[in-house]
């Protein structure tokens, strides 16, 4: 469980990455609750940023499901859940697992 309170001991330090580990170890710490990130690189824009494109892949792949879901309803067709997104990252990790 997250605290963010003054008093809660606290330390500001420096953590450097290699790009290939970043998502598992920021995944981990983000699981943890207890982490807060502090921007190096204020004066950028958010389209000059280097997520800037997956961003946008997303924003396309979550337009298109609407237009798919919007059509369906359209035809009278029923649509089920696949399931929450913390299902699905369970069974991913749980895939990784037993590769």
């Amino acid at each position: 469980m997250s605290r963010w309170f003054r008093s809660e001991p606290m330390e500001y330090i420096s953590l450097i990455v290699n790009g290939d580990a970043a998502h598992d170890c920021l995944s981990d710490l983000g699981k943890l609750g207890v982490i807060q990130f502090t921007d190096l690189n204020p004066e950028l824009t958010p389209f000059q940023r280097r997520f800037v494109s997956y961003v946008k892949r997303c924003d396309e792949l979550e337009r298109k499901l609407r237009y798919f879901g919007s059509e369906c309803d359209k035809f009278g067709l029923a649509l089920e859940s696949a399931g929450t997104v913390d299902s699905f990252v369970t069974a991913s990790e749980e895939g990784k697992a037993s590769n």
